[in-house]
């Protein structure tokens, strides 16, 4: 007896041909950060679909993906990032481990998504920070069954992830197929699938073909169509496909052409629309990881509106929408403004979060990010393309080095006005570089200490007088004599490496009943 129905009957969409690369790779914003994973600058899907931008904003931290596969073998760019997985293979819950890859299909997608950044091993994923939940439903000839496929998402759901990557697809839908899908959309799990290798006159592959999955197509570096790809108006999306390096070894004097080139590993290429399903599960996770409380269909929709349009004019069906743009998705999201506009220090109103230097705290709702840039910025600041983010900065906690303060250094906040994200930024030069007061009102019937006014980045003597206003310093506390503004000029010797610090504070002097009201 057949476990599996022919009809029923699932594969992995990965085809494992390769092709020549032809053309040019498309220009990006030159503001991502360098890696030393030593086949990083051969990654060029990394660069085509703007990734390496959004990179600076989220690594997919705190985000769990689901790789529905092969199972995920043991690999050093994964070790960190590799969750224990389960298997189901022919309706039996762990059968067999879902951390053996013996196809390796599996394995290579899951490095498409995490693999580790930075560890001087092999690639970077697109997330290499979110984690990766392997569930095996393919056995050791890459196939299996619709009924592992609705278990195996069931299950995923429940292990709560965020992202279900299923680079593998059949025929034919199920009740219980819709069902699981509809359970994973209930839930705020997008789930992403690849649109199939069959050609352009192959039928529509599933779950790609269902309205809850994002369906992925693929392209090759010049963003043409490769010959394996289907068409049809069930495809939302594209992304790199062709030649993909990741986290699968293989024998190089086996198969020399397939190596990818400087990885260190003998890590080997794979091409199908299983690896652009990937890289669009690993953008979802970065969109995930700044925005936790999306719905599936938010994720679906910022990916397909923001792709970038190729092929014919709109959407269509050998591209959808498009191309995928993570650098579009977080300019929408807010996080590249065209014109940042930041104010003196001095006029924020309350100096002590904006302020740039020392360690930096700011509320864990707001987004942290620095730029090292060449040439210093005006009043109005169109960001140069010489200003490079800091990937250090995208914690709430960050310490700037020696090498940072030796450059124009600017410092900005996510903040929502009326609902709308804005970016609030502000700048120094390396002579400004002190936490200072996060006090903007003294009582006039309380005294305040002069070093209450400067934060941790100051040690040593600390100079005060009062410009104007109607305050004075007494034995170096701060004494209100009057209603009004009462303005400060403080010099702090500074822990290194800061130089001496100078800074203007503005206080406001109330009465007691002003103060609490």
């Amino acid at each position: 007896m057949k476990l599996i129905s022919p009809t029923k009957k699932l594969s992995s969409l990965c085809f494992v041909a390769v092709l020549a690369f032809i053309g040019s790779q498309i220009a990006v914003i030159p503001i991502a950060a360098a890696s030393n994973d030593p086949a990083f600058s051969s990654q060029w899907g990394l660069d085509v679909a703007n990734i390496k931008e959004a990179q600076t904003i989220s690594t997919g931290a705190g985000i769990t993906v689901a790789v529905i596969d092969s199972g995920s073998g043991p690999n050093p760019d994964l070790t960190q990032n590799l969750l224990s997985g389960r298997s189901i293979i022919r309706g039996r819950i762990g059968d067999l481990s879902a951390d053996v890859d013996t196809v390796g299909h599996g394995t290579h997608v899951a490095g498409i998504i995490a693999g580790q950044r930075d560890n001087a091993i092999g690639i970077s994923g697109i997330a290499p920070d979110a984690k990766i939940l392997p569930i095996r439903i393919l056995d050791s000839r890459g196939d299996g069954s619709e009924s592992d496929l609705v278990q195996a998402i069931r299950l995923a759901v429940e292990q709560g992830v965020k992202v279900i990557n299923l680079s593998l697809g059949g025929r034919t839908q199920t009740t219980a197929l819709q069902l699981a899908l509809e359970f994973a959309e209930l839930n705020k799990v997008v789930v992403v699938a690849a649109a199939g290798n069959g050609g352009s006159t192959a039928s529509t592959t599933y779950p790609a073909g269902n309205d809850l999955a994002l369906a992925v197509t693929a392209v090759d570096q010049t963003s043409n169509a490769p010959s394996f790809n289907q068409r049809g108006a069930y495809i939302d999306v594209a992304a790199p496909g062709v030649s993909i390096c990741s986290t699968v070894r293989i024998d190089s004097s086996a198969d020399p052409s397939r190596r990818c080139a400087g990885s260190g590993e003998p890590y080997a290429t794979m091409s199908g629309t299983s690896m652009a399903a990937a890289f669009v599960s690993g953008v979802a996770a970065l969109i995930y990881s700044v925005r936790p409380d999306f719905t599936a269909a938010q994720v679906r929709e910022l990916i397909t509106t923001t792709a970038k349009d190729i092929g014919a004019e709109g959407r269509d069906e050998t591209f959808g929408a498009g191309l995928i743009d993570a650098y579009a998705i977080f300019k929408a999201l807010g996080y590249f403004p065209d014109k940042i506009v930041f104010p003196t220090v001095s006029s924020l109103g309350r100096v002590g979060q904006e302020s740039v230097g020392g360690t930096v705290q700011i509320p864990a709702s707001e987004r942290l990010q620095w730029y090292r840039c060449l040439t210093p910025g005006d009043a109005t600041l169109e960001i140069p393309i010489d200003c490079v983010a800091i990937p250090q900065a995208q914690k709430n906690t960050y310490i700037p080095t020696r090498k940072d303060i030796k450059f124009f250094l600017r410092f900005g906040t996510l903040i929502s006005v009326g609902g709308t994200p804005q970016m609030r930024f502000s700048a120094a030069t390396p002579k400004i570089s002190a936490i200072w007061t996060t006090i903007s009102t003294v009582e006039r019937s309380t005294s305040v200490a002069v070093a209450e006014l400067v934060g941790s980045a100051s040690k040593g003597k600390i100079t005060t007088r009062v410009v104007s206003g109607p305050c004075k310093i007494v034995k170096k506390v701060l004494v209100p004599t009057g209603d009004g503004q009462c303005t400060l000029r403080i010099v702090a010797d500074a822990k290194a490496p800061y130089p001496r610090l100078t800074q203007t504070v503005v206080l406001e002097i109330v009465t007691k009943n002003e103060a609490t009201s």
